[in-house]
C-alpha cells in the first residue's frame, strides 16, 4: 500500500508515477479504518500511515528541490504550485515585478471580482503578494513583469 509506493519512491532516483487510482484506493481503505474503529491501535496504524505520507510528501519534494524534477501522477498540481511560488520568489527579489506599497502589479486573464471590483480580462490592479499567488495559481490573475 503506502509504504510500497513510499520504497519506490526512495528508489527511484526521478519522481515515480503515482495514479489517482492508486490513491483513492489508499484513501478509501483507511478512511473506513477511521471510520470503523476508534482504539488506540487503530489510531496508532493511521498515524503510521499518516508518517508514511509525510515522508513520501519530503521525498517527492526534495526530489523537485533538489533535481527540479516535476511530480508524476495525482500530484502533479502540486508541483505546478510550486513552479509559481519560485517563479514569484525569484522575480520579486530580482527586481522583475512591479512592485509598490506591498503590492505586485498583476493582470487579470479571466473576468472576476477582486475585494469587491469587477474585473475584467486585461485589467490591471495591485494585489498583496499572498492574494496575487492565490489568484494566479487558479490562473485569475498573471503578475506584471518589468522584462519577460
Amino acid at each position: 500500500m503506502l509504504d510500497e509506493i513510499l520504497n519506490r519512491e526512495i528508489s527511484s532516483e526521478t519522481p515515480v508515477e503515482i495514479s489517482l487510482s492508486d490513491v483513492q484506493k489508499i484513501s478509501q481503505t483507511l478512511a473506513k479504518i477511521r471510520v470503523s474503529y476508534d482504539d488506540e491501535i487503530h489510531k496508532n496504524e493511521i498515524k503510521v500511515y499518516e508518517e508514511l505520507a509525510e515522508s513520501l510528501f519530503e521525498v517527492r519534494l526534495s526530489k523537485y528541490l533538489e533535481d527540479n524534477y516535476k511530480g508524476k501522477g495525482f500530484d502533479e498540481f502540486v508541483f505546478n504550485i510550486l513552479d509559481k511560488i519560485k517563479e514569484l520568489y525569484i522575480s520579486l527579489l530580482s527586481g522583475n515585478l512591479i512592485f509598490n506599497d506591498g503590492k505586485i502589479l498583476c493582470k487579470v486573464m479571466k473576468d472576476t471580482i477582486i475585494e469587491s471590483i469587477e474585473l475584467k480580462k486585461g485589467d490591471l490592479i495591485f494585489l498583496d503578494l499572498q492574494k496575487a499567488l492565490a489568484l494566479w495559481t487558479a490562473e485569475y490573475i498573471t503578475p506584471c513583469k518589468i522584462v519577460s
